[in-house]
């Protein structure tokens, strides 16, 4: 009997070993758990990962998403810059939803420096087999210059097993101007009464108008239907309510099932159209949210999506945090839905995309700028028809990774697409080789975008938990031992000075800087060129964890004054950059200017408004000196006539030279002393007149002082102040005038530098120049009586991609007052994170202001910058480099790259392609040492 039992004992401990054996190989091949951990960025929030839905990296920044007839494939169009593993070119990504495989399609049409680009418009042909994509082109809109340019129209591309191959472009012609309509784009060389389509949104028409396309024109305010094989427009819905065009940016299409009706979003038109496609004809414009006065920031209508029963037409107001509920029977608005955050008291989501289950049920949208998708019931949803709407809210978010863009449902699955993906990332080849390599990734190529795909029961399941994680990022949960300003002590500042200056990397200023973490090794504007900075921050606190919110001065601009961009600005700023198909002048330039005088808005103007406003609103005094304003110049030729009317233009028409030679007087106002003999070798242009951009700020800026021009050097900037501050001291000493305003915003803008152009002030000058007018700015400060009750804030639009050892947005970053902490042994460092959001929290702080948006209401404040007893004594600047004529120095003909240098444009802040221009600045600083390719890793 035992001898029967033992073979069964052993055959079953042998099954045993043998199962124990599959269970620890199983085990070892599922993959381990993705570790959680958490990424600073740039924005001040903070990307919890990892995040639902497995995201895989696209091509850069995505902007909308098409799902094919049969559910199985999921096209994205990336309009960015561009990245490496796409040649920098622009691509459409294709994910099979039946392998959940991303395949990349990069179009050689669309590489560096291409006349066109890519836009918002991607639909598939009814069949499947096609895909449409708007092109747009403002550089050859007839595509006449080079062989490979398109003009503007839509792409045409087979689709074959997921693969995606070009076959044909439908060109679409220069739109008509309308009679009494005049052009506010860049339309010379155009046809008289012509200009730029851009086509933007696009839908294929269903059934038998299946060989139609409705297309957006984004900058000729109209919709067209064209025939699909003949090109041919066959209506034209004219949208125009302005006299300049491009005023109301048609953006998205959507249409009716039978084809019958479509909707045109109006970016700019707080509104959507409704259009007759029978007939030819514009039913009627459905206002949403339209601001009372007609040059505020509109509601900027974006996404469109038809509920599955028809009944509603959802629409994302970007600008305003909600989505419209039209009742599309009825042609009106029967709701509104708030995208706003659990417990969120400031603006600032940005919903930007939309999706709807099967069944019409839940509803999602994607708040771009909270980095989260909110979920809406709509199973119980009632039209109301009292007018007055209180917004129905979120049952809760999902978190996505950076800047979701687009979205789509496919049975469980929901879709998510982001910009921006887990940001730039750090650099592997840096982090092994941090010295060289002499290649130079410009920061745009390093922005992937993803795409994410999340259950939907699951999310539902667990929507409690995936809201506090949002919220969590948001920095919108308690956080224990944060410090506040002063610490329970009694708030002495009445007046903050903030400074803008343009595109430095900490390493590139202080990386010779001890103590702080800097790498000496990427230091080319040291102690020698900027001995003020230098001294300040061992002065007043050494700041070497700060970070440029913008990746450049389109996006820093608006990052610096108002905290947070434009879904406008996200939309196209790396268009813009890769190639002038979009415009750079943004908030700060004519075209904006141009569109307020006619009572238009500026289509790049954040909902939330700028800082100067903020404070205008709560009763504080302001006084603005060349950030968002326009300087006309002698040499330019002067404009008989102001754009705006009703600005005082003081000095308008006494052009009586247009530049001051050397050894030539210098105007009366500026100089040391004033009207003194110029020193500098170029040419010093001179300043006709000055005018805001924005009716906000007449009558609260200074018009003799300039804004970005730089022959024009920083010293005659800071000599204007001066005379205005002069007045505000004795005002105070006196009681009696105009004392310092409570805030005031400065550009100094030289440290850009314009290379090794010849005949324009050498690196070193430009940057040496910036740094005395700081230093001379902090001396007259800190030694006139204003010294115990203001504070300073210094800081880069942008770092500009330049070298730097910790990350490519982190930059300099200067807070100075009576009330910084004490030097006596050692420079007191602050290591924590700060951005450029928490800069503009500490002021609200300061000067009692609220914040503007959820962006500021939570980033951080720098309270250990103010943590000294307010005893710091007077700043005495250091003029080293204007006794040794450094700041007077100008580049020669022979410099390196010369004549690299003389191809750019610097008549604007990034107008000169940035990644040459910082590899002209290292090849000057640094002679033939190898420049190290920039690292991009935000602290965790």
């Amino acid at each position: 009997m035992k001898l029967r039992i033992l073979p069964r004992i052993r055959a079953l401990a042998v099954a045993v070993i043998l199962v124990v054996v599959i269970v620890v190989f199983q085990l070892a091949r599922r993959p381990e758990k993705a570790k959680e951990r958490s990424i600073n960025l740039p924005s001040s929030k903070v990307l919890m990962l990892p995040v639902s839905g497995h995201p895989q990296s696209t091509n850069s920044f995505p902007t909308a998403a098409a799902l094919s007839p049969g559910g199985r494939y999921l096209a994205v169009l990336n309009n960015g810059y561009g990245t490496e593993d796409s040649g920098y070119q622009q691509s459409i990504a294709v994910l099979d939803l039946s392998s959940n495989k991303v395949s990349d399609f990069p179009d050689a049409r669309l590489g560096h420096h291409a006349h066109q680009t890519y836009f918002l418009g991607l639909a598939f042909s009814p069949d499947g087999k096609e895909l449409y994509a708007s092109m747009a082109s403002r550089t050859d809109p007839t595509g006449e210059k080079k062989e490979d340019d398109t003009g503007n129209g839509i792409a045409v591309y087979g689709l074959d097993n997921g693969r995606l191959t070009p076959q044909s472009f439908i060109k679409i012609p220069l739109a008509p101007l309308a009679p009494g309509k005049k052009g506010n784009a860049d339309d010379k060389g155009l046809p008289r009464g012509k200009t730029v389509p851009y086509p933007a949104g696009l839908a294929v028409l269903p059934g038998d108008h299946g060989n139609k396309l409705l297309v957006a024109e984004n900058l000729a305010d109209d919709a067209v239907v064209l025939d699909r094989d003949s090109g041919k427009i066959l209506e034209r819905f004219p949208l125009s309510t302005a006299p300049l065009v491009p005023a109301v940016f048609p953006y998205g299409v959507t249409n009716t099932r039978d084809g019958e009706t479509g909707f045109c979003s109006l970016w700019n038109g707080s509104g959507i159209a409704q259009l007759n496609l029978e007939t030819g004809k514009v039913v009627r414009i459905i206002p949403l949210l339209a601001p009372k006065l007609s040059t505020a920031a509109g509601s900027h209508p974006t996404a469109m999506l038809l509920s599955p029963d028809q009944k509603y037409l959802y629409v994302t107001l970007t600008n305003s945090d909600r989505v419209a509920v039209v009742d599309v029977h009825a042609g009106q608005v029967a709701g509104l839905l708030s995208t706003e955050l659990p417990e969120e008291k400031y603006g600032g989501t940005y919903p930007d995309a939309l999706a709807q289950t099967a069944d019409g049920k839940k509803l999602f949208v994607a708040d771009a700028s909270a980095d989260a998708v909110a979920v809406f019931d709509m199973s119980h949803f009632a039209s109301q028809q009292t007018g007055d709407f209180a917004p129905e809210k979120a049952m809760g978010f999902i978190p996505t990774e950076w800047y979701p863009t687009a979205l789509a449902v496919k049975g469980d699955s929901l879709l998510i697409v982001t910009g921006k993906g887990e940001g730039t990332g750090p650099n592997s080849r840096v982090l092994q080789q941090p010295h060289r390599s002499s290649n130079h990734p410009y920061i745009c190529t390093l922005l992937h975008g993803s795409v994410a795909r999340v259950s939907i029961q699951t999310s539902e399941k667990r929507i409690a938990e995936l809201t506090r994680v949002v919220e969590r990022s948001n920095l919108m949960e308690a956080r224990a031992g944060q410090k506040t300003l002063f610490e329970g002590r009694t708030n002495p500042i009445r007046h903050v000075i903030y400074v803008i200056k343009e595109n430095r990397t900490y390493d590139q200023i202080f990386g010779d800087l001890k103590p702080g973490n800097g790498d000496p090794f990427l230091c080319m504007f040291g102690k020698n060129i900027t001995p003020n900075e230098h001294e300040l921050a061992k002065r007043f606190g050494v700041i070497d964890n700060f970070y440029c919110s913008g990746e450049v001065s389109g996006d820093g601009h608006e990052w610096s004054t108002a905290a947070i961009t434009t879904d406008y600005n996200e939309r196209t700023w790396e268009i813009a950059y890769r190639g002038p198909e979009e415009t750079l002048s943004y908030g700060r330039g004519e075209f904006g200017a141009k569109s307020l005088l006619h009572g238009i808005p500026d289509i790049d103007d954040p909902g939330t408004g700028y800082i100067w406003s903020d404070v205008a609103r709560h009763g504080l005094t302001h006084r603005n000196y060349g950030e968002f304003i326009s300087t006309h110049w002698c040499d330019k030729g002067l404009t008989k006539v102001s754009l705006r009317a009703g600005v005082p233009l003081p000095s308008q028409g006494s052009c009586r030279q247009k530049v001051v030679h050397q050894g030539q007087p210098l105007p009366p106002n500026v100089g040391e002393p004033h009207g003194s003999r110029s020193p500098w070798p170029w040419p010093v242009p001179m300043i006709a007149y000055a005018e805001a951009s924005r009716p906000t700020l007449d009558g609260h800026f200074d018009p003799h002082y300039a804004d970005f021009r730089l022959d024009y050097p920083d010293q005659l900037r800071m000599d204007e102040f001066m005379n205005e501050f002069k007045g505000y001291v004795a005002a105070r000493e006196s009681g009696h005038g105009a004392e310092l305003p409570q805030f005031t915003l400065m550009w100094l803008p030289d440290d850009h530098t314009a290379g090794t152009k010849p005949g324009m002030p050498t690196p070193s000058a430009s940057v040496a120049d910036n740094d005395l007018a700081v230093g001379r700015l902090v001396d007259a400060v800190s030694h006139s009586p204003y010294w115990n009750d203001t504070a300073i804030f210094i800081l880069e639009d942008d770092a500009q991609n330049g070298a730097d050892h910790v990350d490519a947005h982190r930059s300099t970053a200067l807070v100075i007052s009576k009330y910084s902490p004490g030097a006596d042994v050692r420079p007191f460092v602050d290591h924590h994170f700060y951005t450029t959001v928490s800069v503009i929290h500490t002021i609200e702080e300061l000067l009692g202001l609220p914040p503007m948006n959820n962006n500021d209401a939570q980033a951080p404040v720098m309270a250990p910058l103010f943590s000294g007893p307010g005893d710091q004594p007077p700043f005495t600047a250091d003029v080293q480099n204007r006794e040794n004529g450094m700041i007077y120095t100008m580049n020669s003909p022979d410099a390196p790259g010369a004549k690299q240098s003389a191809q750019m444009d610097f008549s604007n802040a990034d107008q000169a392609p940035a990644a040459e221009l910082n590899a002209v600045l290292w090849r000057d600083r640094m002679g033939n040492t190898p420049m190290p390719k920039p690292r991009h890793v935000v602290f965790p």
